[in-house]
């Protein structure tokens, strides 16, 4: 092979080089960018399960409350015919 052919196999050696050096900087690019958006991701999803838990929390306090007022509104209601039925 010529020196001239050598010499142009090597310049498009060089080139293709060049070409993934700059693809494989683009692409770590990316991947350093997915990698914050995913930690992003991950925080915001920790702090909506905690949100989640305080709010079933609360869920559970409210409906104990309202099966208390239920009670009382039986025994009200129990309370009112039996004073209906003794007038």
């Amino acid at each position: 092979m010529p020196d001239e052919e050598l010499g142009a196999a090597a310049e498009g050696l060089a080139e293709d080089a060049v070409e993934d050096a700059v693809a494989s900087a683009a692409l770590h690019d990316d991947a350093v960018e997915k990698a914050v958006e995913a930690e992003a991701l991950y925080a915001a999803a920790d702090e909506l399960a905690a949100e989640a838990v305080v709010e079933e929390a609360i869920s559970e306090d409210l409906a104990a409350d309202a099966e208390a007022e239920a009670e009382i509104a039986v025994v009200a209601a129990e309370a009112a015919d039996g004073e209906t039925a003794d007038a």
